[in-house]
């Protein structure tokens, strides 16, 4: 791997892995499992933070990093079909390891690099039954924004992309996307967008969100 080649940290799933490859970095440093909670007992914090300190010493100084907990959403459920169990691994577990993730990037980012978070982030469409889904990657795009302002004193931009691979029904809603090879693939349209975001051309876009769906969003 080349010095300039991005850090990508996700889950073991094959589309990360596939965007890895394109992207030329290396085996992803990989996100945790979420623990089992025995009944009304649900504490995480010590892990993802001993987690979050091991991939922030392991990134340390890397010049553009790729979050990418995603994609490993549960199949559709209505809200109120969801028990509180449930909820916690959908939503609350997930929401917890994007912010270790992100926290880790932002802490080891050198100054003057560049942070690309990939969120599953299905358009409202296509949202019926994966309501912890949307909140979670709605959170996350607010937190890139969040971290956008911060780290830029330090030259570090954040910007995020927005994928419905993993979450495309089978029949569509709506009128069909623009462009008939929706939802994409993680090697072709989600790494396209991650390197232009993270690639000097970039140098003046932070805070913003490209949608790398085929035009679903429209």
């Amino acid at each position: 791997m080349s010095a300039s080649a991005p850090r990508l940290v996700g889950v073991p799933h094959p589309a990360v892995r596939s965007l890895a490859v394109a992207l030329g970095a290396g085996e992803p440093w990989p996100a945790p499992e979420a623990p089992r909670a025995s009944a009304g007992e649900w504490s995480f914090a010590p892990l993802l933070e001993e987690w979050r300190a091991k991939a922030a010493a392991a990134l340390r100084g890397a010049e553009r990093i790729v979050v990418c907990t995603w994609p490993r959403p549960a199949p559709p459920r209505r809200c109120v079909d969801l028990d509180l169990g449930a909820w916690c691994v959908a939503a609350e577990w997930e929401a917890a390891l994007w912010f270790a993730a992100l926290q880790a990037a932002a802490e080891a980012c050198a100054d003057g690099g560049a942070i690309a978070v990939v969120v599953e982030r299905p358009v409202s469409l296509d949202a019926e039954g994966r309501a912890p889904l949307v909140a979670v990657a709605e959170g996350v795009i607010t937190f890139a924004r969040s971290l956008a302002l911060g780290e830029g004193a330090r030259g570090v931009r954040v910007n995020a992309v927005s994928t419905e691979i993993a979450t495309a029904p089978a029949r569509l809603l709506g009128s069909p996307p623009p462009l008939a090879s929706f939802p994409g693939r993680a090697e072709v349209e989600v790494a396209g967008a991650v390197r232009m975001l993270l690639s000097a051309d970039a140098a003046g876009v932070t805070g913003s969100v490209v949608r790398a769906d085929c035009g679903r969003a429209w």
